[in-house]
């Protein structure tokens, strides 16, 4: 993954995956539940095995489907993890108030080095 994915290029990804799983989800179900309703045990008897078959293969291929949105989904928390604890994923960005605090932590950060190096803070023991 991109080390600089902007919060919008995350929110896609995010939406993306839902909505896969949903639809998957969806289908799964759609295709499972198509058989349901018959109640009279002969017209479940007059069922083709190609019918049976379509059905079977089209369960297959969407539980797969179903399973790799949320590997992607893992992979994507995995990588956004990853970036978070390198400081690299910047999703939420600094206001004013945010850049102002860190310029004055930056301007204390170099007058206590400042002091401690004259020796102006720190006195060795004698």
């Amino acid at each position: 993954m991109d080390s600089q994915l902007s919060s919008k290029a995350l929110h896609n990804r995010i939406n993306t995956n839902i909505s896969q799983l949903l639809q998957r989800f969806e289908n799964i179900m759609a295709t499972a539940t198509g058989h349901s309703t018959l109640t009279d045990l002969s017209q479940v008897d007059n069922t083709s095995h190609t019918a049976t078959a379509v059905e079977t293969y089209q369960l297959d291929v969407e539980s797969t489907a179903l399973v790799r949105a949320a590997e992607d989904i893992l992979a994507l928390t995995r990588s956004m993890k990853e970036t978070w604890l390198f400081g690299k994923l910047d999703t939420l960005g600094e206001d004013e108030s945010d850049t102002k605090r860190r310029e004055e932590l930056e301007c204390d950060a170099v007058a206590i080095r400042k002091a401690i190096g004259n020796g102006g803070l720190l006195k060795p023991a004698k």
